[in-house]
């Protein structure tokens, strides 16, 4: 059985930043959270997160965007080539 808050977050969308550009764009959190590939709408850098955390370490759904948005804006992540 899922978390409770994961259907909270199903279509939400949170900011992501491109390494490459340094554009700035939307995509949604469930891509992001379960290292789906995110390619930037600019310059179609590929990219997929890992490591970014499960939603139950959080005390509400608005920490976690949150928390997702700040990992997504540094190269903590790897880029796929």
């Amino acid at each position: 059985m899922s978390h409770p808050r994961e259907r909270e977050v199903e279509n939400t969308k949170v900011r992501v930043r491109c390494p490459e550009c340094r554009t700035t764009f939307h995509e949604r959190l469930q891509r992001v959270v379960h290292g789906d590939r995110v390619v930037c709408p600019s310059c179609h850098e590929e990219m997929r997160f890992h490591g970014i955390g499960h939603i139950h370490e959080y005390k509400s759904v608005a920490v976690y965007i949150h928390h997702v948005e700040e990992y997504t804006n540094r190269l903590h992540f790897s880029l796929s080539r």
